[in-house]
């Protein structure tokens, strides 16, 4: 088992996002993964993350958007946060998504990336911890919070 501060690094993570709608937000999180070491092809990388509709979901009133695409372009999985505090515009949920995670899977890996997401969802669906995530102005303990959590699963 992968835990998420392997996957998700605390220089992955934006907590002050200036995009103003879901798919800018995605767009600003997605370039925290530009040279990452696990990514090998970066516009591959970006092409097919942008490609597709990324869910948002509403969790104790905040939105989530979790955007991913599964593609040779990374050596592992990869993923990469943001916040805003404003809240983002998004076409999928009532008010403002919040939180938004990009992820990168290659094409040969197992469900592992699906153990994650779901750990990031029911951690999200925490009051006490989803609080913390929208306070925290540090990426490292951003991703603490989310290893709390997951351990707690």
């Amino acid at each position: 088992m992968i835990p998420i501060s392997e996957v998700l690094l605390p220089d992955r993570v934006n907590l002050e996002l200036a995009a103003r709608d879901q798919a800018g937000g995605v767009d600003e999180v997605l370039s925290k993964l530009n040279g990452d070491p696990r990514v090998q092809d970066w516009g591959a990388l970006v092409q097919v993350v942008t490609e597709r509709n990324a869910p948002a979901l509403a969790c104790n009133e905040c939105g989530v958007c979790i955007a991913h695409g599964r593609t040779d372009a990374v050596s592992s999985l990869v993923m990469a946060a943001g916040r805003s505090t404003a809240g983002l515009i998004s076409p999928e949920v009532d008010g403002r998504v919040s939180l938004v995670f990009v992820a990168g899977i290659p094409s040969a890996f197992n469900s592992e990336y699906l153990r994650i997401v779901g750990a990031i969802v029911r951690i999200c669906c925490d009051r006490e911890l989803l609080k913390k995530l929208l306070a925290t102005n540090d990426p490292a303990a951003f991703v603490g919070i989310l290893a709390l959590g997951e351990a707690k699963l």
